[in-house]
């Protein structure tokens, strides 16, 4: 063990070399016969004794030693007589010589085993890390979208191969469908190097593992879904379970990232949980928008999206002109449409009392009158494109905003300590 990574003068060498020797002979080391091998307990000790070197001070301005269970050494070390200690007692102050190996030890002997430098990113660096690709996945559920928008769903006529090549040649169809497909490796690989790194720590695995477990699951559901809507010709049930479970892996992502970038800190004492009456409102507009969806996926899979092409009839001026079939699903969706919106509404008028999910709810309120006015506009314009692929992402938006002002309604208060 060397010391060539401490950039200490000469003097500073010289120094550190007699308070080892002065530390060693408190230990009861012959330090004449000093082994390299001793120095790494010696310096162990050395942080043992930083560690307890800011402990509070008794009434006669002397150290407290309050750590049961502590190595006697230090005790002989504080004390020049060694004696039995009691819990509580003030002991004399330490020789200046060990405060400086003591201050010193740290640095060439860490003892801190959850030193980031050591054990990769931390939690903050990790739920940054989920960020970002829960906004990588939000741009994939936009560029299915968009793949089924042009057309391009079966583009590509096998999978997981475009017509048996890795890499076909392209025409805009086969671009879309191709770039949607290696987007979504990406995804699945960035998520397993993120989970990866976030098991490694200790300190994580515990209260991270079942929530990465449900994603790694969805993940997994999602690949399959992928597969069989291209082997199923794009049957309703695939594309709609595909739409289902992407939008519910990108909350997943989200979620995971808030409870990453949540590990380290508590909410403030000040802050009062949600009352019963939000929890019910918020509970029931997460409810009607993932009903929504549903609904949404299945009138796009269905191509009911024009069965209905005036508004706010349904056509030759009726509103409600039947409830069955493709148009009966189509009144269905604008319905449970409407519902959504004063459902959400709600929920954020009923926030203003709670400043933690008071943003997530007030957006999601703003965002969901934006999705009545575009999916107005896709009827009137008779589906263009840039509309329902606009209409897509304002569905994926409303999601995670709902679902995170969901989580932080139901979330347990976090209390801190009062100061006496």
């Amino acid at each position: 063990m060397g010391f060539g990574h401490l950039r200490y003068s000469s003097e500073h060498r010289g120094e550190l070399s007699r308070v080892i020797i002065l530390f060693t002979s408190h230990l009861g080391f012959d330090h004449n016969n000093l082994s390299i091998d001793c120095l790494p307990r010696v310096l162990k000790t050395g942080s043992q004794l930083h560690r307890i070197s800011s402990i509070p001070r008794g009434s006669g301005g002397h150290e407290v030693l309050s750590r049961p269970g502590s190595d006697d050494r230090l005790s002989s070390i504080e004390s020049p007589r060694p004696r039995k200690r009691h819990p509580g007692r003030p002991l004399r102050p330490a020789a200046p010589e060990l405060r400086i190996l003591a201050s010193v030890a740290p640095a060439v002997y860490p003892t801190n085993p959850a030193n980031p430098a050591k054990r990769g990113p931390n939690s903050r660096s990790l739920g940054f890390g989920f960020l970002g690709l829960a906004g990588v996945t939000y741009i994939l559920v936009v560029l299915g979208a968009l793949v089924r928008a042009n057309g391009a769903g079966l583009a590509c006529p096998d999978w997981p191969l475009c017509f048996g090549e890795l890499v076909p040649r392209f025409d805009m169809k086969i671009a879309f469908e191709w770039g949607h497909r290696a987007l979504a490796g990406s995804v699945g690989l960035a998520f397993l190097a993120l989970s990866g790194l976030t098991l490694r720590r200790r300190e994580l695995r515990r209260p991270m593992w079942l929530a990465l477990l449900v994603t790694a699951l969805l993940l997994a559901v999602q690949i399959v879904l992928g597969g069989l809507t291209v082997l199923e010709l794009l049957a309703s049930w695939t594309v709609t379970s595909h739409l289902v479970t992407g939008n519910a892996f990108a909350l997943a992502l989200v979620l995971l990232a808030r409870k990453l970038l949540d590990f380290d800190s508590t909410r403030p004492a000040g802050v009062a949980p949600a009352t019963n009456t939000l929890r019910i409102l918020a509970t029931v507009a997460g409810g009607l928008l993932t009903t929504q969806i549903v609904l949404g996926g299945l009138v796009s899979s269905n191509y009911a999206g024009l069965v209905c092409p005036d508004w706010p009839t349904c056509m030759n001026g009726e509103y409600f002109p039947t409830w069955s079939g493709i148009q009966g699903l189509h009144l269905f969706h604008r319905s449970v449409g409407y519902a959504c919106l004063i459902g959400i509404i709600a929920a954020a008028v009923g926030s203003r009392s709670h400043s933690p999910s008071r943003p997530w709810l007030m957006t999601a309120a703003v965002i969901s009158l934006c999705q009545v006015a575009v999916g107005i506009a896709n009827v009137l314009l008779r589906l263009p494109v840039e509309i329902t692929g606009l209409h897509s992402a304002l569905a994926a938006g409303l999601i995670c905003t709902v679902g995170i002002g969901v989580r932080e309604v139901w979330r347990t208060q976090s209390t801190q300590p009062t100061q006496p």
